[in-house]
């Protein structure tokens, strides 16, 4: 199973994506809108969403077929 974890930069936050689709390692990036809102931009894989933070973001490795079981990197 893979955790809920969230960075935030900023006017920039990535939150794990924890469902199966698209694989272990999928973020949505949001941004702060000037009326202090969270709107989301993308839905991304981890390299491209680490990028745009200096905090190191979990990476997991798909250790069961069935893709329901993540190992963190």
């Amino acid at each position: 199973m893979i955790k809920s974890f969230s960075v935030t930069e900023g006017n920039l936050t990535a939150q794990k994506d924890t469902s199966d689709f698209g694989g272990p390692n999928m973020w949505n990036i949001y941004v702060r809108t000037v009326r202090g809102n969270w709107e989301r931009l993308t839905w991304t894989e981890v390299y491209r969403a680490q990028d745009f933070f200096k905090t190191k973001l979990p990476v997991y490795k798909e250790v069961s077929k069935s893709k329901t079981k993540y190992e963190l990197c």
